[in-house]
């Protein structure tokens, strides 16, 4: 059974949800909603909640002046390799490791 998108994204918390701006080629400004699935300590993994799932990471480039990058993931064992090392972070207070809870979503609703 699926879930409608919207009603999921009402009940996820804020910090496990944001949105993505980008421009068409044409230069016209878009939104796509996006889950966080996986966190390192310096580093998030967003998937775009599109037809097309795009990965989109959050990376801390410096911690003292909150200096952030995002970057659309382009190759696949790069995804990996976030997913796998937040897994070996494991689950701490809820802030570091897989959000299963939202690949569960990501899986049940493609």
């Amino acid at each position: 059974m699926s879930l409608d998108p919207a009603t999921f994204l009402r009940h996820t918390a804020e910090t496990e949800k944001t949105i993505i701006h980008t421009r068409t080629a044409a230069g016209d400004p878009e939104q796509h909603d996006a889950l966080l699935i996986a966190q390192t300590y310096h580093q998030k993994l967003f998937v775009t909640l599109e037809t097309r799932r795009r990965y989109v990471t959050h990376t801390i480039v410096d911690e003292a002046s909150d200096e952030v990058e995002l970057d659309f993931v382009q190759d696949y064992e790069e995804v990996e390799t976030l997913l796998e090392d937040a897994g070996l972070y494991g689950r701490h207070e809820g802030e570091v490791g897989v959000l299963y809870h939202n690949l569960l979503f990501l899986l049940m609703n493609p």
